[in-house]
């Protein structure tokens, strides 16, 4: 892709195009290649005030939008990918700690933070709650639909199952029995992660690795690689199709200061959300190489 130089730009919400992005990429494997270009981000907006503390995020194939939460309220919103607009979309449940999205056909999840699962029937404009078995400890927040096993799979920002506080974890919930798995799909000891990088990362980059902690998890539609967030240390870490880790992403702190929502469209391309904290919640898209 060929950027583009304007001499004029217009509205604020469309900040740039071809963004230098200031991230660093630490690939883990020797000769591992990264999918997309994360020093340079294709584009960079700044989204509606509604969305200051946009939480989850989704691809909508059918409206070719990006669907959106924030972690306050319970409506889910449409974001247009050109300019950064948000329009109320659905209201499924009172205010809450709303962290994941993810839809299946007329299906839309949410999951709360405490492990509550939200299932809003767009056609019924109906909205129903299950018990994940998940809890507080664990802070749920990333939400991913497997279309292949029927299942959700959800990262844990705090404690896994286990009670391991060096982990981090992913379930698989199963929507046929309404079950979740009690082994985890993906565990990640950070402790030793960490122990494995002192001689390769810079004394920040292994400060931010040590605060790891899932925020959001997407699957690439072709390479099957899981692509999980962190909102804390501003991280994208990268495994492959058998769970091993090919790369991390330190993410620009500037522009993604609390990263939580990661979605792909039918392009290939990334959607990262981030918190916009003093400011407005930002979306940045990268093309794949």
């Amino acid at each position: 892709m060929r950027c583009i130089s304007f001499k004029l730009l217009s509205i604020v919400l469309l900040l740039a195009s071809c963004t230098s992005t200031g991230s660093q990429v630490w690939k883990v494997k020797d000769g591992v290649s990264t999918t997309y270009n994360f020093p340079l981000a294709d584009t960079f907006l700044e989204l509606d005030n509604s969305l200051q503390e946009v939480s989850g995020l989704e691809y909508d194939v059918k409206s070719q939008r990006l669907l959106a939460i924030n972690d306050e309220k319970g409506i889910i919103y449409e974001i247009d990918r050109q300019s950064g607009k948000a329009d109320e979309l659905y209201e499924f449940h009172k205010s809450g700690d709303y962290e994941g999205l993810a839809r299946a056909g007329k299906f839309i999840f949410v999951l709360k933070s405490n492990g509550k699962l939200y299932r809003y029937n767009t056609d019924k404009d109906k909205t129903k709650v299950y018990d994940t078995g998940l809890s507080a400890i664990n802070d749920a927040e990333g939400l991913y639909y497997e279309q292949s096993f029927n299942s959700l799979l959800i990262a844990c920002k705090g404690l896994p199952l286990s009670e391991n506080r060096h982990e981090k974890a992913i379930y698989r919930f199963r929507l046929d029995t309404k079950q979740l798995d009690a082994d985890p799909v993906l565990l990640i000891n950070v402790e030793q992660l960490k122990q494995n990088a002192e001689n390769e990362l810079n004394a920040e980059q292994l400060w931010r690795l040590n605060r790891f902690a899932p925020s959001g998890v997407a699957i690439h539609p072709e390479s099957g690689q899981i692509f999980l967030l962190s909102a804390r240390g501003s991280m994208l870490m990268v495994f492959d199709a058998k769970h091993s880790l090919d790369y991390v992403v330190f993410l620009d702190m500037q522009k993604l200061p609390q990263p939580e929502g990661i979605a792909f469209d039918e392009e290939l391309n990334l959607y990262i959300a981030s918190e916009g904290k003093a400011g407005r919640g930002k979306l940045m898209k990268f093309t794949p190489n």
